[in-house]
C-alpha cells in the first residue's frame, strides 16, 4: 500500500514537470505542505472565533469558543503532523530533501537520528510550535472564563511561529522557510546538471550529517527541554493579557502561578543540562562560560524568577499589580528576543553554537514587536485599574520581595545588554567590542547582584507582611546569622587566597542556606511554603557550589620552561612518556579512530609507598573530524566527590596526516619525471612513470612512479610507488626509503604532464597538547541545582492543585 502510495504522487508530479525524476519520495513533501496550510487556516479560524468571545454576549460565547477550540485542535494536529511527516523523511534517510541532507546521515547513531529534527532553523521552530500547541490544550481545558483571551495568544503565537516554516515568496520578501523542500529546487542548485538527471536520487548515497559539535547525548535532550520552557513561557503572558482584556486583575493569579513555575523549572533544567553539555561536550573550560547562546536562555529565566516574586507579592497583598504584568510580560518577550539573538545570525561571529541569518530576521523583530505593543495597548487601556501602589515599608517582606524582583532584573539587563553588542553594533552602525575575557567581565558584574539577592533572600524569609516585631524577627534569625559567620570566618582561614568581595559572597550565600533550612523545618510546613523553602536551599547550595568550584579551579598543566609559566597552561605529552603535572604523573598512551572520531588515551598515575608508579584512572579526550563544518575538540572529565580532573586536547596531529609506526605529514610537493627529491640526506630520483588499464571501461586505472635510491652499500634500488583508481574510489601507495626516516606516498595526479604529487612523511615522535583543570567540589552545584528543581517540581504540582480548585 505504501508503494503504491509513493508511485501514484510520483506520477502526479511527473504530469506537471519536464523531467520525469525517478525514486524520488514525494509522499511527505505533499503531506506537509498540505499540513502547513491547514495549521496557518485553522490557526486564522480559531483566532477569529476566539476574538469573538472577548466581544459577544454569553450566547455567542458558548458557540465562537466551541468552534476556536475545534479549529485549535485542528491546528494542533496538523503541527504534530507536520513534525511526524518530516521526522519520517529523516529516519527513512530521504536525501533528496534538503532538510534531511543537511541535517542527517546513514553513519549517524540512532540518537543522533533524533536530534537532526531540530538541528537547523525549520525543526527548531517546528519543535517550538509542537510544544506550544500540546501545552495550549491543558490550557484551553483549565483558563476557564480566562480561555477566550488566553487562546487568542497562544493561537496567535503558534500562527507567527507557522509562518516560519511557510517557505513562501511574497513580493520579493520570503515568509519562512519549507522544510520540505527538495535538493533540486534550492536556487542554489537551479540548473545544475546534476539535477538534470532523472536518476540523481541514486547518486546521493549520504547526508552532511550533524553539525560534530552537536553530535553528543545531551543534544538529544537540551533542546526539547530548553523549548519546552520557551513555550510554557507564553501562558503567563497569555493569562496576563486575558486578565487586562477582562478588567479583572484579581482572578488569573492563581490560575497563572502554576505556569509560570512550570516555566521556571522546566527553563532551569534547560540551562542546566546546557551547563552539563558545555562541561563534557564542549572546551569552554568549564560548566558555564556567558557564551552569548547560553545568555541569551538565562535572560528569561532571571526576568520569570523576578517576575513570579512579584506575582507572589500581588498574590498575598492585592496590590502592586502594575508590576506584576510588566514582569510577566518581559518573561516571554525576553524569550521571543533570545530567539532573535540566536536565529537571526547576529550572534553568528560571538558564539560558537548560534544559527547563521537565513532571511528569519524580519520575521522575528515583527514577532517582537507584536507581543510588546499587545501588552502596552492593554496597559495603557486599562491604567486606571492597575495605578501603582505607595512603595511598601522598608522593614517587611513586601519591600524585599519587590527589591529582590528589581535586583534581578538589572542582573538581566547587565547580561542583556552587554550580550546584544553586536544588535547595537548593527542598528546605529557602532564597533563596540565585546570584553575579551567574557568569563571574568561578567563575574565581577553579577557579584555584586548575587551577593544584594541571596542576603534580601535570607532575611525576606523571616519578615511577614505588613508590620514585624524587630525583637521577634532578631530572635528567629541569630542562629543562622552565627552559623553562617562562623562558616564564613571558616572558609576565610581555609582558603588563604579569598577575596573579600568572595568572602562577603561565601557569608550571604552561607547565611541564605542557614535561613532557608531553618525556615523550612521551623516555618514552611505552617505556611504552606514548603516548596519555596527547598528550592531556596538549593539555590543557595547550588552557589556555594560555584563560588567553591569556579573561584579555586586549578590548572593541573600548567608546567614552566627556564622558570617561566608557560602561556595557556598547556601541556606536551610525548606518547610513552610520563610528565609530572600537579600530583600525578600523566601519560600519553596513544590513540584510536572510531569513525570520524579520534579518542587520545592520556594515563593518570601516582608514586606509591614503594616508589613505584600505580595506574589511577585515564581519560579519553578526542577529536571528531569534519572537512565541512571545522573540528570538535570533546573534553573527557572524570567525577570524583572531592573534584572532577577536566580535560581537553588544544593540539594533536590529524589522523589523515600520520602514517603507522610514527611516521607524520611534512608537506606535499609536486614531482616531475626525471627530478630529485631529497629524504633527508638520501636523494631520490623520480625514474620512469607507467600507466595500464585492468579493465575495458577503464575504470580501473593503475599509475605506477618508480623511484631510485641508493642504499646503505651504495647500490641503487627501485622503489615503485602505485596510484590506483577504480571506479570512485582511489588508493594512495606508500614507500619507504630505507635509512632516510623517511616515508613518501603517492597522493593524486596533477594537470602538469609527467608531474604527480607526493606527500613526505618524515619519522617524528607522536605527541599530545591538552590542558588539564580541577575543578573542587563542584558535586556541591550539581546537588543544589537538584534540590533547587525538585523544591520547584513540589511548587508546580501544589499550585496547579490550588488552580483546579478556581471556578469560573
Amino acid at each position: 500500500m505504501h508503494s503504491e502510495f509513493n508511485h501514484l504522487i510520483t506520477d502526479t508530479y511527473l504530469l506537471m514537470n519536464e523531467i520525469a525524476y525517478v525514486g524520488e519520495h514525494l509522499g511527505p513533501y505533499y503531506l506537509g505542505r498540505l499540513l502547513t496550510y491547514l495549521a496557518l487556516v485553522a490557526g486564522i479560524f480559531s483566532l477569529f472565533f476566539y476574538l469573538r468571545t472577548l466581544e459577544k454576549g454569553r450566547a455567542e460565547d458558548l458557540r465562537s469558543r466551541k468552534l476556536g477550540r475545534i479549529f485549535y485542535l485542528i491546528q494542533t494536529f496538523s503541527i504534530v503532523g507536520i513534525s511526524a511527516t518530516l521526522f519520517y523523511a529523516i529516519v527513512n534517510h530521504y536525501f533528496e530533501y534538503a532538510y534531511v541532507f543537511r541535517h542527517s546521515s546513514v553513519l549517524m547513531p540512532g540518537k543522533f537520528i533524533i536530534s537532526s529534527f531540530w538541528a537547523g532553523q525549520e525543526g527548531s521552530f517546528l519543535l517550538w510550535a509542537l510544544f506550544i500547541g500540546l501545552y495550549g490544550i491543558g490550557a484551553m481545558l483549565t483558563a476557564r472564563k480566562l480561555e477566550g483571551g488566553v487562546m487568542s495568544i497562544v493561537v496567535l503565537a503558534q500562527l507567527i511561529l507557522v509562518t516560519m516554516i511557510l517557505g513562501l515568496n511574497l513580493a520579493g520578501q520570503a515568509i519562512g522557510s519549507n522544510p520540505f523542500v527538495l535538493l533540486r529546487e534550492l536556487p542554489d542548485n537551479a540548473g545544475m546538471d546534476f539535477f538534470q538527471n532523472p536518476n540523481y536520487v541514486r547518486f546521493i548515497a549520504d547526508g552532511n550529517g550533524l553539525n560534530p559539535l552537536l553530535e553528543n547525548p545531551w543534544m538529544v535532550i537540551h533542546p526539547p527541554m530548553l523549548f519546552m520552557g520557551y513555550a510554557t513561557a507564553i501562558f503567563p503572558y497569555a493569562f496576563a493579557f486575558a486578565s487586562l482584556v477582562q478588567g479583572d486583575k484579581r482572578y488569573w493569579l492563581k490560575p497563572v502561578l502554576p505556569w509560570l513555575l512550570l516555566s521556571i523549572g522546566l527553563l532551569g533544567v534547560g540551562l542546566i543540562l546546557g551547563g552539563a553539555w558545555a562541561y563534557q561536550s564542549l572546551t569552554f573550560g568549564g560548566f558555564w562560560a556567558w557564551d552569548p547562546v547560553e545568555n541569551a536562555s538565562l535572560i528569561p529565566w532571571m526576568v520569570q524568577v523576578a517576575a513570579l516574586h512579584y506575582m507572589l507579592l500581588s498574590y498575598k497583598r492585592d496590590k502592586y499589580y502594575y508590576g506584576t504584568y510588566v514582569f510577566t510580560f518581559l518573561g516571554f518577550i525576553t524569550v521571543i528576543y533570545a530567539s532573535y539573538l540566536t536565529r537571526s545570525g547576529v550572534l553568528g561571529e560571538t558564539s560558537v553554537h548560534a544559527f547563521g541569518d537565513d532571511g528569519r530576521s524580519l520575521q522575528l523583530v515583527l514577532f517582537l514587536a507584536v507581543f510588546i505593543l499587545l501588552p502596552l495597548w492593554q496597559l495603557i487601556r486599562n491604567r486606571k485599574n492597575i495605578r501603582a501602589n505607595d512603595l511598601p515599608a522598608l522593614f517587611t517582606r513586601e519591600f524585599l520581595m519587590m527589591y529582590g524582583a528589581i535586583v534581578m532584573l538589572l542582573a538581566a539587563f547587565q547580561v542583556i545588554s552587554t550580550t546584544s553588542v553586536p544588535v547595537i553594533n548593527k542598528i546605529f552602525g557602532t564597533n563596540m567590542a565585546p570584553s575579551s575575557d567574557s568569563v571574568s567581565f561578567y563575574n565581577t558584574w553579577q557579584l555584586p547582584f548575587a551577593i544584594m539577592m541571596t542576603l534580601l533572600l535570607a532575611i525576606g524569609q523571616y519578615l511577614g507582611y505588613g508590620k514585624n516585631d524587630f525583637k521577634k524577627f532578631i530572635k528567629n534569625i541569630i542562629y543562622p546569622l552565627a552559623l553562617a559567620l562562623v562558616f564564613t570566618v571558616w572558609g576565610l582561614i581555609a582558603d588563604g587566597h579569598m577575596t573579600i568581595a568572595h568572602g562577603i559572597f561565601l557569608f550571604s550565600i552561607t547565611f541564605t542556606i542557614f535561613t532557608s533550612l531553618g525556615f523550612l523545618f521551623r516555618f514552611a510546613s505552617r505556611f504552606g511554603n514548603t516548596a519555596a523553602g527547598i528550592t531556596h536551599v538549593g539555590f543557595g547550595i547550588f552557589l556555594l557550589g560555584v563560588l567553591i568550584t569556579f573561584s579555586n579551579t586549578e590548572t593541573i598543566s600548567k608546567e614552566t620552561v627556564k622558570g617561566m609559566p608557560e602561556s595557556g597552561g598547556n601541556a606536551m605529552l610525548f606518547k610513552g612518556q610520563p610528565k609530572e603535572l600537579g600530583e600525578y604523573k600523566v601519560n600519553y598512551v596513544g590513540s584510536r579512530d572510531e569513525r570520524d572520531e579520534t579518542f587520545h588515551q592520556v594515563d593518570f598515575l601516582q608514586e606509591g609507598a614503594d616508589g613505584q608508579l600505580y595506574h589511577k584512572f585515564s581519560l579519553y579526550p578526542s577529536i571528531k573530524y569534519n572537512s565541512m563544518m571545522g573540528n570538535v575538540h570533546n573534553p573527557d572529565t572524570r567525577n570524583m566527590l572531592r573534584g572532577d580532573i577536566y580535560m581537553y586536547i588544544t593540539f594533536a596531529e590529524d589522523p589523515s596526516k600520520r602514517l603507522p609506526g610514527g611516521y607524520t605529514y611534512t608537506g606535499g610537493v609536486n614531482y616531475t619525471l626525471g627530478d630529485t627529491l631529497m629524504a633527508n640526506e638520501t636523494p631520490v630520483i623520480f625514474d620512469s612513470l607507467y600507466v595500464s588499464s585492468m579493465s575495458e571501461n577503464a575504470d580501473h586505472i593503475s599509475i605506477v612512479a618508480v623511484l631510485k635510491a641508493e642504499d646503505s652499500l651504495g647500490v641503487a634500488q627501485s622503489y615503485p610507488l602505485a596510484y590506483t583508481v577504480s571506479g570512485n574510489m582511489a588508493e594512495s601507495g606508500v614507500v619507504e626509503i630505507p635509512g632516510s626516516g623517511v616515508r613518501l606516498r603517492f597522493d593524486k595526479v596533477t594537470e602538469i604532464a609527467k608531474t604527480i604529487n607526493i606527500g613526505v612523511f618524515e619519522k617524528k615522535p607522536e605527541f599530545l597538547v591538552v590542558k588539564i583543570l580541577y575543578f573542587p567540589w563542584i558535586i556541591v552545584l550539581w546537588t543544589g541545582a537538584i534540590i533547587m528543581f525538585a523544591g520547584i517540581a513540589v511548587g508546580v504540582w501544589r499550585r496547579f492543585g490550588k488552580a483546579r480548585k478556581v471556578v469560573g
